[in-house]
């Protein structure tokens, strides 16, 4: 049969990281204030161009977060993979950049856990695509010759080849494989944003399994 791969894309992930960007927007708010009251204050040279960066970075980066709420709401299809860099994680080093660059011109001392912060944001940023499409492949439910893989958390990846499968049932909202030998992995569908592409790679393997002539008693 001709391999089908199909990511799990799982909302309660999606609103878990959904929830990590918008936490970013505290910060955010923030250095807007200090930028706004630095130029009533009159700032020049220095003090102007940290306004000024604490600004802009705030304002894109609560404009990115807007557009990631907003994309949240569109359901993915089953082969959506992600490309390039993910821009919100971008400004939001950005931002903690210039929160350390506030600090050291008040205390003259570096902020050091939050420039490694902003290091570790800024490359989550601008490698999002590979990141994204890595994780994707291991979060998906793979039906092929050799078998069915049903990928997830370390070591809470399930796969078993043909002979090993016993049944590939759905009952409501609740997928379900068993081997042979007892092992179970349940998938919730309900929690799924490309239910029907997942269901109907179930669907496909559930057939196969059905066509394979029955093993032979021992």
């Amino acid at each position: 049969m001709d391999p089908i791969v199909v990511p799990l894309h799982s909302r309660r992930r999606q609103r878990g990281l959904l929830v990590q960007k918008v936490q970013h927007a505290v910060p955010a708010t923030g250095l807007i204030a200090a930028g706004v009251g630095a130029l009533r204050s009159g700032a020049h040279g220095f003090d102007l161009a940290l306004a000024i960066v604490e600004m802009v970075t705030s304002v894109l980066l609560i404009r990115g977060i807007v557009q990631s709420v907003l994309a949240s709401r569109t359901p993915r299809s089953g082969h959506d993979h992600a490309h390039g860099v993910d821009w919100t994680d971008i400004w939001a080093a950005g931002v903690l950049f210039a929160e350390a660059g506030e600090r050291w011109h008040l205390t003259h001392h570096f902020a050091r856990p939050t420039i490694l912060t902003a290091i570790v944001t800024l490359a989550l940023g601008l490698f999002h695509g590979r990141i994204a499409t890595r994780k994707a492949r291991r979060r998906s439910l793979r039906v092929d010759d050799d078998g069915v893989h049903v990928g997830g958390r370390p070591f809470g990846a399930f796969h078993a080849r043909w002979p090993e499968l016993a049944t590939i049932s759905v009952t409501g909202d609740v997928a379900e494989l068993r081997t042979r030998a007892g092992n179970v992995r349940r998938v919730d569908l309900a929690d799924l944003e490309n239910r029907a592409a997942v269901s109907a790679a179930l669907g496909a393997a559930r057939a196969h399994l059905k066509s394979l002539p029955a093993p032979a008693l021992t």
